[in-house]
């Protein structure tokens, strides 16, 4: 049997990705992540899973223009997007899997993934082919999201609203992009690739939205968790919307929400 997956986005849903998802929990973490950067002595920069390129543009402001910097990512309508975003020179676009990275030995600086390892299937080989592909001396920055209870909102939507309703079968398949957050573990990963100095660090950021409708629209209407609801019963998809809607209204307020995310910060170095 073809294992389900929840987060899958081609096509149109990588542009409701970038449009309702992207300012809400790529943005806050895109510009922390780039002003943790270090640049010195850094000529070479890529970064894995770009998605639509939220966190590039932040990334290439923090590097001096002479820093090449090559954003990938596996799925060509993401990296679509983020072409048409971005319009800098020193952003060459590439399809990778992280898994099997295409280019040679020792080959960059730096190297800086947000909120994508946790989709490998093969953890251990990404983290492997990271490490192969950095220079001596480079360093692996890469964040992951806290667990759902630990951020009210993804509770409420996750945990409280949509897997209730697949009960009744494996709902691991919701929890995937939640699903590396001990820190323990996630140094773990980075000493058995060979890396030294490795460390997780928990960082707490402040997000939001304009109103309990969007963040409804951002997690379900307009995402492919809506299309898993509407897959098993069409008829589920719009009363669901509501009740999440209404819960957030409810705990969040109908406009100008306020919410807590949290995610850990690894690092190593090669």
């Amino acid at each position: 049997m073809e294992k389900k997956e929840a987060f899958k986005f081609t096509g149109r849903d990588a542009e409701y990705y970038d449009r309702y998802l992207g300012p809400i929990i790529f943005e806050p973490y895109g510009q922390y992540l780039a002003s943790k950067i270090d640049s010195t002595n850094v000529k070479s920069v890529l970064e894995l899973a770009c998605g639509t390129g939220r966190v590039t543009r932040h990334i290439r402001k923090a590097l001096p223009a002479t820093v090449k910097l090559i954003a990938s990512d596996i799925s060509n309508d993401m990296l679509t997007i983020a072409q048409q975003e971005l319009d800098h020179d020193g952003i060459e676009f590439r399809v990778e899997d992280i898994q099997s990275l295409s280019f040679p030995d020792n080959s960059f600086d730096l190297i800086i993934c947000q909120f994508g390892m946790m989709f490998l299937p093969d953890k251990k080989k990404g983290f492997e082919e990271i490490y192969r592909v950095l220079k001596p001396g480079g360093m692996f920055m890469f964040f992951t999201w806290d667990d759902t209870l630990n951020m009210p909102l993804f509770k409420l939507m996750i945990n409280e609203t949509i897997a209730p309703v697949f009960e009744d079968e494996d709902v691991t398949r919701f929890f995937v992009p939640f699903s590396m957050h001990d820190t323990g573990l996630l140094e773990q990963f980075l000493t058995d690739a060979g890396f030294s100095k490795a460390k997780a660090e928990k960082v707490e950021l402040m997000s939001g939205a304009p109103s309990a409708e969007y963040v409804a629209n951002a997690f379900l209407r307009k995402h492919m968790l809506g299309k898993e609801v509407a897959a098993k019963d069409p008829s589920l998809l719009e009363p669901l919307a509501q009740k999440m809607e209404s819960r957030i209204a409810a705990q969040f307020g109908t406009s100008d929400l306020s919410f807590k995310l949290s995610a850990f910060l690894t690092t190593g170095v090669k």
